[in-house]
């Protein structure tokens, strides 16, 4: 092969492995800029290893484009090294939707209403009645089922940061209550509404979270975080626990 024709063969074969690298090098810039808008703004953010997994994919991607470039020019272990950056892309591609921020935030926030729910059946079922405060609504989640007593807080930590300063769950309870709260809402991500009737029989949880990991306010968590969707309400009426035959 003359030359001029192995020359065209490892730049292209350094451009289309080089592609492998992209995920890697995309993924690690991405998180080095939320990094250090986190620390130069008061944006909120989702509780996440910024420098850590930065510096890792950035380093996979580099890894990369030196084994493409040694492997294309230099024929190192025939062409072995080119199995290197094939990997790394194609494992990056399958791991970087499910590393996202946001996406570990949510499954906390998920988590937490549906304890709601499940916690304050069982709270019922013992009072005949849903708490009346926020005292109790603590305790509700601390008694929980008892296959999960001990197991959850009575307020689970938040994945929520701001200035490096962690967010807790807030809880807002208003009695009295004819439906949810969904307007008014804090820019805080978050704080959980818990609206309850006067009689103490019927409740609505709604919760502020950030849409991305990075954002200036909040919104009210959507059914399913589908955006065209309504927002999450967790809801229950004493008559959805009647009484136990003895």
């Amino acid at each position: 092969m003359h030359k001029a024709a192995r020359t065209t063969l490892r730049a292209l074969l350094s451009v289309l492995l080089g592609l492998f690298s992209l995920p890697t090098l995309g993924f690690g810039g991405y998180l080095l800029v939320c990094l250090l808008r986190i620390h130069t703004s008061d944006l909120y953010y989702s509780d996440y290893p910024y420098a850590f997994m930065s510096v890792a994919f950035l380093a996979a991607g580099l890894l990369s484009i030196w084994a493409t470039l040694y492997g294309a020019w230099r024929r190192s272990f025939y062409g072995m090294s080119f199995a290197l950056p094939v990997f790394l892309g194609l494992a990056a591609m399958i791991s970087i939707p499910d590393l996202q921020p946001r996406d570990l935030s949510g499954i906390a926030d998920t988590n937490y209403l549906s304890g709601v729910h499940a916690f304050f059946g069982v709270w019922f079922e013992k009072n005949h009645r849903f708490p009346a405060d926020e005292s109790e609504f603590k305790q509700a989640l601390w008694e929980g089922p008892a296959a999960w007593q001990y197991r959850v807080e009575p307020v689970p930590p938040s994945r929520y940061k701001q200035r490096g300063r962690p967010l807790p769950y807030q809880i807002v309870v208003a009695t009295g209550a004819t439906g949810p709260r969904v307007t008014n809402i804090s820019p805080r991500p978050g704080v959980i509404y818990y609206c309850v009737s006067s009689d103490l029989q019927e409740f609505w949880v709604t919760m502020t979270r950030l849409q991305t990991n990075l954002a200036d306010a909040a919104s009210l968590k959507p059914s399913a975080d589908l955006t065209d969707e309504r927002y999450w309400i967790v809801h229950a009426a004493g008559r959805d626990y009647p009484p136990k035959k003895p």
